[in-house]
């Protein structure tokens, strides 16, 4: 295969790795996969779902553990292991508090904002 034939496909990918879902359309997608029932395991609507919220959570590990290194002033005090856990129904509930204008927003704005809220630092 020519090189110049894998430009496109290369192009297509980067462009959708830089496209950040927003609140909106990952509970969109939610919705859409609750009404396919047991199908959902299947969709790959619910494959992006899985892999926004798992490169959303590395990023954040990764930050935290950035910050922690650092020493300084850190975003959010999770539990040691730097693992947070969360349900799916404690996420659904947090992203549809949300107003309408912060549906808008990154996904990812969104978990690191509950991370905040659900694990704040202790004043030093």
């Amino acid at each position: 295969m020519r090189l110049w034939m894998l430009a496109p496909a290369a192009l297509l990918l980067l462009t959708g790795a830089a496209s950040e879902m927003t609140v909106a359309e990952f509970l969109q997608g939610m919705k859409k996969a609750e009404s396919l029932g047991p199908a959902a395991l299947l969709s790959s609507d619910v494959r992006a779902l899985r892999a926004e919220s798992e490169r959303v959570r590395e990023m954040y590990v990764a930050d935290i553990t950035k910050q922690k290194k650092a020493g300084g002033a850190r975003h959010s005090c999770p539990p040691a292991n730097d693992r947070p856990k969360m349900t799916g129904e404690e996420l659904r509930s947090y992203l549809t508090s949300l107003s309408p204008a912060a549906q808008k927003q990154p996904f990812r704005v969104a978990v690191y904002n509950l991370m905040k809220k659900k694990y704040p630092c202790k004043p030093a």
